[in-house]
């Protein structure tokens, strides 16, 4: 039964090759470079990201010391192959402080390890150790309890069926003696390769999972640490900007509130005035409006004649409504004509006679006073 390490591993194997077979990983290159290529070539320069490492290669009998990060290998210095006890003092005595804290990768001669190209389904490659797990009986002269193997997914297009994987193997025979070799070197390697022609590294790991260095990661944790902080600090500022604003907006709506109140309070003031003003001039402009009684009944005095009487005087809002007797009562309209102090009089009934007093009783209707334009006019010259 897989332990637990091992499940872990080939899940992540699986997300690895799907996020590899993704777009994802081309549009981040696409975009990083995009990004890099706005800024100056010194800051271009300063965030260009390549892994460094210590590479050791078995010469004859010595050890080259190459420093590669990106591209061809940088030669340190070389060191004596024995004694073999001796080589951790002479490998830190070429490398500065910074270069020791390096991934330490030991490069087997290329005839060490043996190599071949094998086109694989794309399905194959969310569980790529397995798959070539069982191709090593086919491909290679070994079983898989036999060597130690590593592979690596070359360029192909996305959408491609088949995929080209190199696969790289060494005995552990051969292992076990490389390794014994560097002595105490051995527990610092973090990866055992093989060296391409320029001298850098094929791309595998051929180390056992067990017998590879443990790093620190001291640096990584702390820019982690420091990452994580930023982002609660950030979420706290966030979160404070948010209450700040929730806490101005309660503000701002109760002053809201309170301005309403106000103005609610003006405007209710302001009806209550205005009923008042109009209250106190509505008796004023009632009087205003009515005709004088007094010149009412002058100009009635002297217009009708001295033959007719009023059984009835009526005056609201300046209609006149008058019922009597008359000797002459046809002749009262036009007498009434002749006024300036009255306005369309007119009979609001028929004439009819009176057989006891032998005079016609009649009903006129006229409106007394001026009209509303002509009673401002004095007023405005004044």
């Amino acid at each position: 039964m897989p332990s637990i390490s091992d499940q872990l591993a080939q899940s992540l194997s699986r997300l690895g090759a799907r996020y590899a077979q993704s777009p994802v990983p081309r549009f981040l290159r696409w975009w990083g470079g995009e990004l890099r290529a706005c800024l100056p070539a010194r800051w271009r320069h300063r965030f260009q990201v390549a892994e460094r490492a210590v590479l050791l290669r078995r010469e004859g009998e010595e050890y080259s010391v190459s420093l590669q990060q990106g591209g061809v290998p940088q030669l340190l210095g070389r060191t004596p192959a024995l004694p073999a006890e001796g080589l951790p003092a002479a490998l830190n005595a070429l490398l500065d402080e910074d270069a020791r804290e390096l991934r330490r990768i030991l490069l087997l001669p290329a005839d060490a390890v043996l190599r071949r190209t094998l086109h694989l389904p794309a399905a194959a490659l969310e569980n790529l150790s397995g798959v070539i797990g069982f191709e090593l009986d086919r491909q290679t002269p070994f079983r898989a309890d036999q060597v130690h193997y590593d592979s690596r997914v070359l360029a192909h297009a996305p959408d491609a069926r088949q995929v080209p994987v190199q696969l790289g193997l060494v005995t552990r025979e051969r292992l076990a003696r490389e390794l014994a070799a560097v002595d105490g070197l051995a527990a610092t390697l973090s990866a055992v390769d093989c060296a391409d022609a320029a001298g850098a590294r094929a791309g595998f790991n051929l180390l056992p999972a067990e017998q590879r260095a443990r790093r620190a990661h001291t640096f990584a944790w702390l820019m982690g640490g420091m990452a994580l902080a930023a982002l609660f600090f950030l979420w706290l500022g966030m979160n404070s900007i948010l209450d700040n604003r929730a806490a101005a907006i309660e503000r701002l709506t109760a002053e809201v509130e309170a301005q309403r109140d106000e103005a609610r309070a003006v405007t209710r003031l302001r009806d209550e005035l205005d009923a008042a003003v109009a209250g106190a001039n509505f008796l004023a402009v009632e009087k205003v409006g009515q005709p004088s009684m007094l010149r009412l009944l002058d100009e009635l005095t002297r217009k009708l004649p001295d033959d007719t009487f009023i059984e009835r005087l009526s005056v609201t809002r300046g209609e006149l409504t008058l019922a009597g007797q008359s000797a002459q009562a046809p002749k009262l309209v036009e007498l009434l004509q002749d006024s300036a102090n009255f306005r369309s009089p007119s009979l609001s009934g028929p004439i009819q006679p009176d057989p006891r007093s032998g005079k016609d009783r009649f009903n006129i209707a006229a409106q007394f006073g001026k009209p509303a334009e002509e009673a401002d006019a004095p007023d405005a010259g004044r």
